[in-house]
């Protein structure tokens, strides 16, 4: 319990685009609820950005697509998130339950850039010239959407913004040949004391767990 006379409690959070908004929601109501004298700061920050600001001790957590390799912060990976082909509606590809990457060769293949998948973007570079799909980034998911639904070829993105999304005009088909996986690392300075940054630690591993349930 916070008293009253000492400052309220802090949390200065860092959020770079493309994490989970799902975890994400459901992590700050929990944070919320168990902790409501916590003042939470906002910070929606590039990922390069984000590392900075957590070096500055400008803030305390960051929420981040990209793993970093530094001995003086530690990256925690907490929520895995199955990427899919979004489609438009009555597309040639339905036809099929699941669909492998090589298989879209001959399509437009919307990505937005900010959701990193290593292995994903690992494979289609490894893809020979013939094989690789004519790959369009976009600068945000409202765009993948908007080029899927009008017909320009289909995306790939995380599973849960995807069906999130169907009401949308499009549909969803899993990889087949995956598992493809958007990573969101939770990312502090190594040695850092913080209790309540401890706990939101925890937090997110607990929203993790509850998923898998």
């Amino acid at each position: 319990m916070h008293d009253a006379t000492s400052p309220r409690p802090q949390l200065r959070l860092a959020i770079a685009p493309g994490v989970a908004s799902s975890y994400l929601a459901a992590l700050l109501a929990l944070q919320r609820a168990e902790e409501p004298e916590v003042s939470m700061e906002f910070n929606e920050v590039t990922a390069s950005d984000l590392i900075t600001g957590l070096y500055k001790r400008r803030f305390d957590v960051g929420l981040s697509l990209k793993q970093v390799s530094d001995s003086s912060l530690k990256s925690l990976s907490i929520w895995f998130e199955a990427t899919a082909l979004a489609t438009p509606l009555r597309y040639p590809l339905l036809r099929q339950q699941s669909i492998r990457i090589d298989e879209l060769k001959e399509h437009s293949v919307f990505r937005w850039k900010a959701e990193y998948s290593p292995p994903l973007d690992q494979y289609l570079s490894s893809m020979s010239s013939t094989e690789r799909p004519n790959v369009q980034h976009v600068s945000s998911f409202e765009m993948l959407l908007l080029w899927v639904a009008a017909g320009y070829g289909v995306g790939i993105s995380s599973r849960s913004r995807i069906e999130t999304a169907s009401q949308c005009g499009i549909c969803t088909r899993p990889i087949a040949d995956g598992p493809y996986e958007v990573i969101t690392h939770l990312q502090r300075l190594s040695g850092q004391t913080n209790l309540v940054a401890d706990r939101f630690e925890l937090r997110a591993l607990r929203v993790a767990e509850a998923r898998k349930a």
